[in-house]
């Protein structure tokens, strides 16, 4: 007997030593998992960031180089040197004093090595490099690639350049930022162009001081071609590193930055890029797995290391613990087995066996009966809200039950009903992780709202929760919906601080019946569609939607007049400007979501109507069949507009390559400068600059639609309201005076026309641009 109850004694050792073993293996597994992920995704961030305010450094250096450029092409010995003659003692004295301005811009920033300055209508050059010939030529290279280009401004990614004329040349290493001049001037009508060279060395050093800091990663940068700007090795300066796999698969991918695990340097290594949209350039950081990963091997050897320690702790305790515990464990199943066994067993059988079978019996009931009940609970209460916000509330005796059942009381007095719903859901890795968010964000409402009142809360669908706040007490209604507020504020700031993300909550207004909830919900759906005009992160109440929005819509249909207008014109920066405008109306004016998409739909359709009658192909631009649902899938309004301006500026590049294919027309040409000469005249018309020319009419209306795919009158029309625009916005002239300089004898006729091309007065159009 003795000797079978030591062989019990060792067998519980033994489990007992098991069981802890597992339940330390076990939480050091999870806890190195957890920890050991999240400290993975922190080193990447980290990284991250570092490469983020290593880019910003370097583009803000840059945008401060081009605007030392800016100013300096707006000086008047620059604009003497480009657009004026001079004798040739007016040009040494011009270019001493351009000289001096070069020297003082270059002593301004150690950055800048030299600065050259080129006319392409007098062939005349003023350049702060100190040699010429054949040296000086290959400098200045620029001068012919850049004649053609067709953009206003390029950095040209890396050149050298000879410092000294010694018989030993000292090379000098610099990147360069060309600009036209004029500023804005396209191809064929420019008069120069001008560059800065900036030392590659002092740009590097901006990056390396900033990576100094981190670990021993590699941070260069590239170009759009893959050919090497920035690196701390200056033998690859102006290699073309685009055949290594991780470089062609940061050049051919589409996002502005990002990080990946390839190889590179010949070893596993973490690649970290961002694309500069300034530049168009891309700073890459490479640090390698091994140095990346050195913390995390660190932390998973301490975790071993603890996970053995407490192991030998516990087994040691068990032993010591064990013999206090098992025999007063004997004592109960020797007391125990003569009411359970019914019959008798062998003498080799364990007395634990019967008892072990009874008792797991036992608790395998209890478990699976207390499983149903929580599985329950979840669809008892969803089936309670779904109930009460779908009006079918009228049942308050099943309703109670349901309360009951669940352990929820509300107070009859006065009902709130909030719909919320998690911003950027894309965002989101998982459906499982929003229903994980949609649960806890549940728990918390129902948490905030039992400190003061009393409430419930459930997850709908798709992430969607709804909120049922209920209040005590008939007086003073208008305070409770301010704690209702009140309220939905602790939540959104809740789920910011411990989430890290953002919601949007709509609120309906109070009810004071049970059955009448729905209504509260059908208002607070209401108030979240307001998402679109509001941005997201908002509390949006009955209070902040427009009730009649018609007027709205017939003022902000006419401002999209101007806008088309503009792309007639190819102006893809006017039009950009005009839409900032028209979505900032939307924005102050409280437009709902539904309205919103009908504008933006309507002016995307003029715009391709426009497009269409030129002979402009607009199905890759924005298809209508699928147009409506492009637009649902933004919820803010900043998308939206994106998306608008970007489809705009498309159309107006696809127009302008149309019209590159078409032939020139001299007398077209001539009638183009006779109409410039002429729009002020108020008898100007196709019929006059017909008999002009002497051409008949049709043909000449044929030769001026073919050319400028427009009819005169809209020509005519676009080019006097451009004359009145510059005049109310640059003088102080009389209204009456502008109509007259712009054509026009009749002034009523001048603001009628002015108000619909722009949705504006001439006086309301005056005030906006003074208040620009």
């Amino acid at each position: 007997m003795k000797l079978l109850k030591n062989q019990r004694y060792l067998k519980a050792i033994v489990i007992l030593a098991l069981t802890l073993f597992f339940l330390v293996s076990t939480s050091i597994f999870f806890t190195y998992t957890v920890l050991n992920n999240k400290l993975k995704q922190q080193l990447v961030d980290t990284n991250m960031e570092l490469l983020r305010q290593v880019d910003h450094k370097l583009d803000h250096t840059l945008q401060y180089i081009d605007k030392l450029t800016i100013q300096l092409l707006k000086n008047d010995e620059v604009i003497r040197f480009f657009d004026y003659e001079m004798t040739e003692q007016e040009i040494k004295n011009n270019q001493m004093r351009i000289n001096n301005l070069m020297t003082n811009a270059i002593q301004s920033m150690d950055n800048i090595f030299t600065i050259d300055m080129y006319s392409y209508t007098k062939q005349r050059l003023v350049s702060g490099n100190i040699l010429s010939g054949d040296a000086l030529a290959n400098d200045l290279q620029w001068i012919s690639q850049f004649e053609d280009y067709g953009g206003y401004y390029k950095w040209i990614s890396f050149k050298r350049m000879i410092a000294n004329r010694s018989e030993y040349p000292i090379y000098k290493n610099v990147v360069s930022l060309i600009r036209t001049y004029p500023l804005i001037h396209p191809v064929g009508s420019r008069k120069g162009a001008i560059a800065f060279n900036v030392k590659e060395d002092s740009l590097y050093s901006l990056i390396q001081k900033s990576a100094e800091e981190a670990d021993d990663g590699q941070t260069f940068v590239i170009d759009k071609e893959g050919v090497v700007v920035l690196h701390s090795d200056k033998s690859k300066l102006g290699k073309d590193i685009s055949e290594f796999p991780y470089i062609d698969r940061i050049l051919n991918t589409s996002l502005s930055g990002g990080h990946f695990i390839a190889e590179a340097e010949q070893a596993s290594s973490s690649v970290f890029y961002i694309h500069s949209s300034y530049t168009d350039w891309t700073m890459i950081r490479v640090v390698p797995q091994v140095q990346l990963t050195k913390p995390l091997a660190v932390f998973r050897n301490g975790l071993i290391i603890l996970a053995a320690v407490l192991f030998v702790f516990v087994t040691v305790s068990a032993a010591f613990v064990g013999r206090w515990t098992l025999r007063p464990m004997n004592r109960f199943i020797q007391s125990m087995r003569g009411k359970l066994i019914k019959h008798e067993f062998k003498k080799d059988t364990d007395d634990f066996h019967y008892f072990e079978y009874v008792v797991q019996d036992i608790l395998d009931d209890r478990e699976q009966l207390h499983k149903q009940v929580l599985e329950s609970k979840p669809l008892i209460k969803w089936r309670l809200m779904t109930e009460l916000l779908a009006g079918k509330g009228n049942n308050q005796a099943v309703m109670r039950a349901y309360m009951e059942r669940l352990k929820v009381s509300l107070f009859e007095d006065q009902f709130v009903v909030m719909s919320i719903e998690f911003d950027n859901k894309e965002q989101i890795a998982s459906p499982q992780d929003l229903h994980l968010y949609a649960y806890a964000l549940c728990n918390v409402a129902e948490e905030l709202m039992n400190a003061e009142s009393q409430g419930i809360a459930a997850e709908l669908d798709n992430g969607k929760c709804a909120v049922i706040m209920s209040f005590e007490g008939e007086e003073d209604r208008g305070r409770h919906y301010l704690r209702a507020v009140a309220t939905a504020d602790l939540m959104k700031e809740f789920v910011r601080e411990y989430f890290n993300r953002t919601i949007t909550i709509g609120i309906g207004g109070p009810v004071q019946q049970l059955e009448d909830i729905h209504r509260s919900y059908k208002q607070s759906l209401e108030a979240l569609s307001y998402k679109l005009v509001m941005g997201g992160n908002t509390i949006i109440t009955l209070e902040d939607i427009v009730s009649d929005p018609s007027p709205q819509f017939y003022k902000l249909s006419a401002m999209t007049d101007g806008i088309l207008a503009s792309v007639k014109m190819l102006d893809a920066e006017k039009v950009q400007q005009q839409l900032q405008r028209w979505f900032e109306a939307i924005a102050e004016n409280g437009v709902p979501s539904e309205m919103i998409m009908q504008l933006v739909v309507q002016c995307l359709m003029k715009a391709a109507t426009v497009a269409a009658d030129i002979g402009v192909d607009t199905s890759g631009v924005f298809p209508e069949q699928s147009l409506v649902e492009m637009l649902n899938q933004y919820e803010r309004l900043e998308q939206l507009e994106q998306f608008t301006v970007t489809a705009l500026q498309q159309l107006v590049n696809s127009i302008k390559e149309k019209r590159s294919y078409r032939e020139k027309n001299d007398v077209i040409d001539k009638v183009m400068d006779y109409i410039q000469e002429n729009y002020m005249r108020n008898d100007l018309s196709l019929n006059l600059i017909a008999s002009e020319f002497h051409i008949s009419l049709s043909h000449l209306s044929k030769l001026f639609k073919e050319q400028e795919e427009c009819n005169f009158i809209d020509y005519l029309i676009d080019l006097r309201m451009g004359h009145a625009k510059r005049k109310l916005s640059d003088t102080e002239e009389k209204i009456r005076d502008i109509a007259e300089q712009a054509g026009y004898s009749n002034v009523n006729s001048f603001v009628r026309i002015f108000k619909k091309m722009t949705g504006l007065t001439p006086t309301e159009y005056r005030e906006r641009n003074k208040t620009q």
